[in-house]
């Protein structure tokens, strides 16, 4: 009996040694997890101060409208509205080497004075448009187009037909009563031309950005990837082989798409010639997005092709469909991106 209180008596003594080292090894932790669970807790506070700055704007209400949210400033974005707001924890923006703790599904961006920004990206729920609504939203489109190129930096001009091989660098190019042909191998973060002739783009490459405004024809094939496209073309655009974008097509004349072409979300290919506007959609390519010809029709290899035809002229893939945000209506966010 006595070998078995010795043995119990033990025990107890050891595990209390036990607990109260473990105990005191903890007192020593509270100081920097409170301190680093109040710094996550001020910066997922921020993001979602930003993002309700950012639905606040899109519902059309004033900054200032709610106390305590960030201004929302807006940037180009191309053909779709891109909208901002400053992550700010407390009085202070969240400077970019602690962004690791944002959640994995909210897409930063960096603003121009250096601090975090969350950004989201905006388009026009689908709805149906008069020939006149069109018509008026791509006049202001097209100058838009051609002023964010004439402005870029760098922005020069050459006269005569050009052919490019290589752009190792961004571009901004004005080719003046000439064509232009890009045919190289090669990857391109922006690239932006103002041609009086036509505009043949093949070869291979990948641009994070091309923007193209044409007063003649315009051909796009290879095996070209661009993330961000821009097009208008004054007479007729086709689009063919394995090229590959997200973005806005725009001509007034025939709009051909065909054989391995693949048009990402968003994307949305205008014709609009008056009575001679006509997009052929042909060989099974693929576009995620919205055709529209509002003076003219839309030829579809397949009628199955694309599916939920919504009126004459014009055609959609899915209700997500969304049309530029120059367009009168609801807007929805598609996207949040780090730029």
């Amino acid at each position: 009996m006595e070998c078995k209180r010795g043995f119990v008596l033990g025990f107890v003594l050891t595990l209390i040694l036990s607990l109260t080292i473990l105990f005191g090894c903890l007192l020593r932790v509270p100081g920097s997890v409170l301190r680093y669970t109040n710094h996550y807790a001020r910066e997922v506070q921020a993001v979602y101060d930003a993002e309700s700055a950012i639905i606040a704007n899109l519902l059309g209400l004033p900054d200032g409208f709610f106390a305590g949210l960030p201004p929302v400033y807006a940037e180009s974005d191309g053909p779709w509205g891109r909208v901002c707001a400053p992550l700010q924890a407390g009085a202070h923006s969240i400077p970019a080497n602690i962004s690791h703790s944002i959640p994995a599904n909210i897409s930063l961006s960096l603003s121009s004075n250096s601090s975090r920004s969350l950004c989201a990206s905006y388009g026009t729920r689908y709805s149906r448009l008069r020939f006149d609504d069109w018509y008026a939203a791509m006049t202001q489109y097209r100058a838009a187009l051609r002023e964010s190129i004439t402005t870029a930096r760098g922005f020069r001009v050459m006269s005569g037909n050009r052919r490019i091989f290589r752009l190792d660098t961004a571009i901004a190019l004005h080719v003046s009563d000439g064509d232009l042909t890009l045919d190289f191998d090669t990857r391109v973060p922006s690239a932006a031309f103002l041609v009086d002739g036509s505009v043949n783009v093949k070869g291979r490459a990948r641009f994070d950005t091309l923007r193209i405004y044409s007063e003649g024809d315009v051909t796009l094939g290879g095996e070209v990837t661009v993330a961000h496209l821009e097009v208008y073309s004054g007479a007729s655009l086709e689009v063919h082989s394995s090229f590959r974008f997200s973005g806005l097509l725009y001509a007034r004349d025939v709009v051909t798409i065909r054989d391995r072409v693949r048009a990402d979300f968003p994307s949305v290919a205008v014709s609009l010639g008056s009575g001679s506007g006509r997009i052929a959609f042909l060989n099974r390519a693929s576009f995620a997005g919205v055709l529209a010809a509002p003076g003219g029709a839309v030829e579809l290899d397949e009628p199955d092709s694309l599916a939920g035809a919504a009126f004459p002229g014009t055609v959609r893939d899915s209700a997500q469909a969304l049309l530029p945000a120059f367009f009168d209506g609801e807007k929805v966010v598609f996207r949040r991106s780090a730029q």
